[in-house]
């Protein structure tokens, strides 16, 4: 069985950091052992939302070492694909959401996400906080 790779919503970040913990410290094992992804959504989420200079500083420079999976043209067809799908079954996820598991299934990654709607995503595995995941 092999060890699951993980990619985490900006929502965990955020719930991290409101909780008193620093994102950087609680995910640095599984950056050691090449285990955590990032999406430029991600990224983007997080930073924009941080109030404090040199914190955003402190984890741009910690997302700037995470492999990041390219949101090229080939996962915006993948993101509308998944978003037709998912409101045909009436399922309205926002896009930036669809962008972020399309990213997590393109490297087969675990999302960390309290955000209830990944889990309507067919294939992609979702774990509310790191402590229930495998």
């Amino acid at each position: 069985m092999r060890e699951a790779d993980y990619l985490v919503d900006s929502a965990a970040y955020i719930d991290l950091m409101r909780a008193g913990q620093d994102p950087r410290q609680v995910l640095a094992p599984l950056l050691r052992t090449g285990r955590l992804y990032n999406c430029g959504v991600v990224r983007a989420e997080v930073l924009r939302g941080i109030k404090i200079e040199h914190r955003s500083v402190q984890m741009e420079q910690f997302f700037d070492i995470v492999p990041e999976i390219p949101t090229d043209a080939r996962l915006w067809r993948e993101v509308s694909h998944l978003g037709w799908e998912l409101g045909r079954r009436g399922k309205w996820p926002p896009m930036s959401d669809l962008a972020i598991a399309v990213a997590a299934l393109r490297v087969r990654a675990v999302i960390i996400s309290p955000d209830a709607h990944f889990r309507d995503v067919p294939g992609l595995e979702v774990y509310a906080t790191l402590d229930e995941a495998p």
